[in-house]
Formats: C-alpha cells, sequence, structure tokens
C-alpha cells in the first residue's frame, strides 16, 4: 500500500520523482525503490512525509482517512482571523 500512497501524494502535489525527493531530503533513487516496493519505508521516510508535507501516516499505512493532517488551529488562526474579518467587512457586518 505505501508504494502505491507515494505514487498518490506525488501526483496530488504535481511533483516530479526528484522534486519530491529534494523536498523528503533523500535521492530519486531512494524514492523511486519505494514507489517500486524494492525498499521497506523508513522511520526517515515516515519522519519527512508528516513533517514536511502534513501526510497523515495513518492513511500512508492503512489508505484509511484524509491523505493530509487537519492544520491545527493555532498553526492557522492568524490567517483565519482575517479572513473572517474580511467576510464580515464584506457584508457589513463590521
Amino acid at each position: 500500500m505505501y508504494s502505491e500512497n507515494l505514487k498518490k501524494i506525488r501526483n496530488k502535489l504535481g511533483l516530479s520523482v526528484a522534486k519530491l525527493a529534494d523536498r523528503l531530503e533523500m535521492s530519486a533513487s531512494t524514492l523511486t525503490a519505494y514507489e517500486r516496493k524494492e525498499r521497506t519505508p523508513s522511520w526517515n521516510l515516515f519522519t519527512q512525509l508528516y513533517k514536511t508535507l502534513n501526510i497523515n501516516l495513518n492513511w500512508f499505512c492503512t489508505g484509511e482517512g484524509e491523505m493530509f493532517n487537519a492544520p491545527k488551529y493555532e498553526d492557522v488562526q492568524d490567517e483565519f482571523e482575517k479572513k473572517v474579518e474580511e467576510i464580515l467587512k464584506k457584508k457589513g457586518v463590521i
């Protein structure tokens, strides 16, 4: 399942093997080996998928749930508040 899910991630992000490998801080040949099931996923792969791409590791391993983790409110709070304020201004509420 992990090999297919790596391909899904790459396709969803519109990245080549080389570009995704670069973002995950590994060689393109290592990523290709994962995609071909020639290599077992390492802790480094899991860590990079989570930290760098916000991949839901439960989805990555099982295919269940969403591909990406929902952002924590603290991480998007400022942007969220600005958007709400813009909407309220447009509607004449504030």
